[in-house]
């Protein structure tokens, strides 16, 4: 029976109380003088209309949005705070987070120029940890490699493109008699391009010859997923760093995926996950992570395109080309400046700026080509990419653009089948705290309307994720986006696609990384890796957890307890993001009916038996909410199971007859003992171990007698 009242009523306008203390502020510790000489700020700007809270979210980057105390708080540079101050609002710098964040990117800057960080092994020591459990981008390659080596039957590796500083490179011939190296590397790439004001603001001696491609990591239990006749593997598809400052993204990604491989014998969820799924983690903007690595404020976001990109500006009599590049995430095709109501720049200098046209950078092309594949017009569906095109498309948006007859309207109104079985794609950013999905703005051409055909799964999903990340789940930033990662391969494929912003700064501390921004992330991608066999479906039941088998291991024969945590109530809700669109759907929270646990076959696989659990209470329950939560418990009967290790998988069922997320424990078996051989009857025959053993006993007992009596 479903449950009366939905999850809103309890959570609905309500800040966690960690976000809400971030942006609580009290005047002293503000101040609108004494600035720091440094060229990065960290702001609070006070805001009296929805008017003004669009003026600033269309401004600022990423920025926090507090609308009970009506304060955004920023991380600026020094351009970005006139620009706040010229639209006439009064921004109100926090002088300790703002020299919190001048020390951070100080002792980057003086440990990348000192070498300190060539060698991951020693990076923990460095500049006590502040950021040195960022890796740079060789580093992060570095590691695919050695992921790739120690693990050949998990791991793969792939180029997937040069990034736009490897377009440029040009390598004179050997033999040529005066060459021409003004090309030959990332360092003379950039004496070409930059003023050499700027140039001096780098160590060239740390940036890579030849620049780093667009590279992938790709990680599954290959040997089990790859047989003939076996449907593929759904995926995880992660991008990370495609805006260049923002460190925690990137780490993160490569941090689930060490953890996944690290722990395939150790814990069983991760061997589920390896077994069964397929993780793809893309470095998107290569070239951007460079500067970014080095700039003295650390404030690069877009790519390096100095060509078409070109933005020359003179501050106090020094020419800047800093602000050159594309926006990568403004540079998708699907929905590439369409008439949204301010979704990116068409001014090159603008942080958003789009490019010159749908897909024109190289970066966006290889991410694009390898995740949804190429086109197969008899098909009429994308082939080959990491995620598989699920759309229905109608007879009329049958071409690769998902246009109306090649050229009209983008087709805003089929979606794919909630049995999409084919996997997620997560673009990973900072620091926003936010779990945000498509679409990603108001356009003319859809009516203004931001719900997709897939609108309730997809909420749901990000619900989920933001309840075990500890996030908001929302469509929106509280300002519009369009030519986004996110609504491409929503839009391609169909398949549920998602922005994460994580943290709460770009400059964020290596302590607060550790204790907060990667375990609040690795919960949310545990989860989502748990239903990602069928991504629109299995979110709508109760999570499983706490899975647990008696004993350390069983003789086979023996009987084995399983008990587990069957809990519905797993939903963070939030508003949309902007007053003017329409909200997401409530999640409803129900009552757990069931649940079951399987040996060695997941349910959904052929063969699977599954055995009923008895439920109980749960000390985990809430109050309001006393039969969302359960403990479920099982007894299994290990005869007939093989000695070695095995799986349990439990999975729950709630009232309104929807399964959830799966969960996975070991069970180890060992041979039963053999049965005895000894032959007790008086019929004569030799002496088996028992006879030996009662023979042996009656001796000592007989010495024992006669000690006795001489005593």
């Amino acid at each position: 029976m479903k449950l009366g009242r939905p999850l809103s009523q309890l959570r609905h306008a309500r800040l966690p109380l960690a976000i809400a203390a971030a942006f609580a502020f009290t005047a002293p510790a503000y101040t609108q003088n004494a600035e720091p000489d440094n060229s990065v700020y960290s702001i609070v700007i006070p805001y009296g209309s929805s008017q003004q809270l669009g003026q600033l979210t269309k401004l600022l980057d990423h920025p926090y949005v507090d609308q009970k105390a009506s304060v955004v708080k920023a991380e600026v540079g020094a351009d970005e705070l006139a620009s706040v101050r010229a639209l006439g609002f009064a921004p109100q710098i926090d002088a300790a987070e703002t020299a919190r964040i001048q020390a951070w990117v100080d002792a980057r800057t003086r440990d990348l120029k000192a070498g300190n960080l060539s060698d991951r092994k020693k990076a923990l020591s460095i500049a006590n940890g502040v950021h040195s459990c960022y890796r740079t981008v060789e580093q992060v390659y570095a590691t695919y490699d050695e992921l790739a080596a120690k693990y050949p039957k998990f791991v793969k590796t792939k180029v997937l493109g040069p990034s736009w500083m490897g377009t440029q490179q040009q390598i004179p011939p050997v033999g040529t008699a005066v060459p021409d190296n003004s090309r030959s590397s990332f360092a003379n790439l950039l004496i070409k391009y930059l003023p050499p004001t700027i140039v001096t603001r780098f160590n060239l001696s740390l940036f890579p010859v030849n620049p780093n491609p667009v590279r992938a990591i790709i990680v599954g239990n290959f040997e089990k997923q790859d047989v003939a006749g076996k449907a593929p593997p759904p995926n995880m598809v992660w991008t990370g760093g495609i805006h260049a400052r923002e460190y925690a993204p990137q780490e993160v990604g490569i941090k689930f995926i060490e953890w996944l491989l690290e722990n395939y014998d150790k814990d069983a969820n991760a061997r589920m996950m390896l077994d069964n799924n397929r993780y793809h983690f893309i470095v998107h903007n290569p070239d951007g992570r460079k500067l970014a690595e080095q700039d003295i404020s650390a404030r690069q976001r877009k790519n390096t395109n100095y060509v078409t990109a070109a933005c020359t500006t003179v501050s106090n009599g020094v020419t800047n080309t800093l602000s050159s590049g594309v926006d990568l995430n403004r540079n998708y095709p699907f929905g590439w400046a369409t008439g949204g109501a301010g979704g990116s720049d068409g001014n090159v200098c603008g942080e958003t700026y789009r490019g010159i046209g749908p897909a024109s950078e190289p970066e966006t092309q290889a991410v694009m080509n390898y995740v949804r594949g190429t086109w197969n017009q008899a098909a009429c569906r994308w082939e080959g990419g990491a995620l598989p095109d699920g759309r229905t498309r109608p007879a009329a948006y049958c071409n690769p653009e998902n246009r109306l007859n090649g050229n009209g309207e983008l087709d805003w109104q089929s979606g794919a089948p909630d049995t999409y079985g084919g996997g997620m794609f997560v673009d990973l950013h900072s620091n926003a705290r936010a779990v945000l999905w498509p679409w990603g703005v108001e356009r003319t051409e859809n009516n203004f309307n931001t719900h997709t055909p897939n609108n309730k799964g997809m909420a749901v999903i990000a619900q989920r994720m933001a309840y075990h990340n500890n996030y908001s789940s929302q469509q929106l930033l509280s300002y519009n986006t369009e030519g986004t990662t996110k609504d491409a391969f929503y839009g391609y494929l169909g398949a549920p696609s998602y922005t994460v912003e994580m943290g709460r700064s770009f400059y964020e501390d290596c302590g607060v990384f550790a204790r907060e921004t990667y375990p609040e992330n690795f919960n949310g991608f545990h989860y989502v890796s748990r239903v990602l066999h069928r991504i629109y479906q299995l979110p709508f039941g109760p999570d499983t957890t706490n899975v647990a088998v008696s004993g350390p291991a069983a003789k086979a024969g023996d009987k084995v307890t399983v008990t587990a945590t069957v809990d519905d109530n797993r939903y963070r809700y939030s508003n949309a993001g902007q007053a003017d669109i329409l909200p997401p759907p409530v999640p409803v929270v129900y009552n757990i009916t069931g649940a079951k646990a399987y040996v060695d076959k997941l349910p959904w696989e052929a063969g699977a038996v599954g055995v009923d659990m008895q439920l109980s209470g749960s000390t985990l329950a809430k109050s309001d909410f006393p039969d969302a939560t359960k403990t479920a418990t099982a007894t299994i009967d290990t005869t007939g199971l093989s000695a070695g290790r095995h799986m349990v998988y439990v999975q729950g069922t709630n009232a309104d007859g929807k399964p959830g997320a799966v969960s996975a424990q070991f069970l180890d078996v060992t041979a039963a003992a053999a049965p005895s051989t000894d032959d007790d009857d008086d019929g004569g025959g030799s002496l088996g171990v028992t006879d030996l053993m009662f023979a042996l006993l009656g001796m000592l007992g007989l010495a024992a007698a006669r000690r006795a009596r001489r005593s």
